[in-house]
């Protein structure tokens, strides 16, 4: 009988077991990892709660991950035992029409790690290698699960193409706010105005480099936007809440010309928005969706080097075995949470 490992099984709605499972064995082409941290983002609390649509129950979430290579199956020369990596969750298939034009974030047949796919509230699993992707050493694994949050942020800014010395608004400063502020700040922009009800977020939004920090709702921070950037407007502005204000608001706050990064995820209607803004003032609505592989290295490198701190972002740490204790934290406290981490290694 092989070896056995533990894992939380979301069974239902709001109701977890944890639960015992064969080791696996990497075949050609995987690796096995030992995991040790995975953040638990927006979308986890979504599947938790029963609110995100199309998932099939039981599943494994997880999909903000970073964890210890131990086993590597033939073949396998990306990555080598003993290396500590990230994982990249979005799971390709590689051949339909959107792989082959590189975007395989937009793949028809696959998936996302911890939702369609087995993920990492487990204390191992088992994927393709091209999936991982080697860490410094120096990281401390539990910050490094960010990592993976702020290659979505890069991909949407990379889409959005924030231009040196133009302004940029930065609505709600949860964990893609912040990030999406430092990343702005790194990319030249100016001056970068961030808009938050939480001033505990907006303090570290400023100590992140933002240059205003606007501590009032979306329809008043218009207002203060427009004097903010002389009367003109902003020339992006970054929605990180998705709600109904923060949309139609955010394309009041653009100049004309401007672009709107629609980065958060919704399912809500955007009530009494009309199309005459993008034509009045030809305003461009950018979406984004997850990562591409392409921004790992990159976003790896951003902290590794120190030029994004990742070291405040994580609120509070449970052990596997708590994991049920951790999503019930998470839905009775978002607003004094920026990311909770189960730690797959602690007892």
């Amino acid at each position: 009988m092989r070896e056995q490992f533990h894992t939380a099984l979301l069974e239902a709605p709001r109701r977890f077991q944890i639960v015992a499972r064969p080791m696996p064995v990497a075949g050609a082409g995987e690796v096995v990892v030992q995991i040790a941290a995975t953040a638990v983002c927006h979308t986890d609390l979504e599947i938790y709660t029963g609110r995100h649509p199309g998932v099939r129950y039981p599943v494994v979430m997880g999909h903000e991950a970073t964890g210890t290579v131990v086993a590597v199956g033939p073949d396998v020369t990306s990555v080598a035992v003993g290396q500590n990596v990230l994982i990249n969750p979005c799971i390709a298939c590689g051949h339909c029409d959107c792989c082959l034009r590189g975007a395989e974030n937009l793949c028809r047949n696959a998936g996302l790690f911890g939702r369609e796919i087995e993920g990492s509230l487990s204390q191992y699993a088992r994927l393709g290698a091209r999936y991982v992707h080697p860490l410094p050493p120096h990281l401390k694994l539990a910050d490094a699960t960010l990592i993976e949050t702020l290659a979505t942020v890069r991909h949407a800014q990379e889409r959005v193409g924030i231009v040196a010395g133009a302004p940029v608004v930065v609505l709600g400063q949860g964990t893609t706010g912040l990030l999406h502020t430092r990343l702005a700040v790194l990319a030249g922009a100016k001056p970068v105005i961030v808009v938050s009800r939480s001033k505990w977020k907006l303090d570290m939004a400023l100590g992140m480099g933002a240059h205003h920090a606007v501590d009032t709702d979306a329809e008043a921070s218009v207002q203060e936007v427009m004097q903010l950037t002389g009367g003109e407007g902003a020339d992006v502005v970054i929605d990180t809440v998705g709600g109904e204000t923060t949309v139609k608001n955010g394309i009041d706050m653009l100049r004309p010309g401007g672009r709107f990064s629609a980065f958060a995820v919704s399912h809500a209607a955007v009530k009494g928005l009309t199309t005459f803004p993008f034509y009045f003032k030809e305003v461009s609505i950018i979406g984004s969706r997850a990562l591409l592989s392409s921004d790992m290295e990159p976003s790896i490198e951003l902290v590794a080097s120190g030029k994004i701190d990742v070291s405040g972002f994580v609120t509070a740490t449970y052990p596997l075995g708590s994991t049920a204790a951790a999503f019930k934290d998470y839905e009775q406290n978002p607003g004094k949470i920026l990311r909770i981490v189960i730690d797959a290694l602690a007892e």
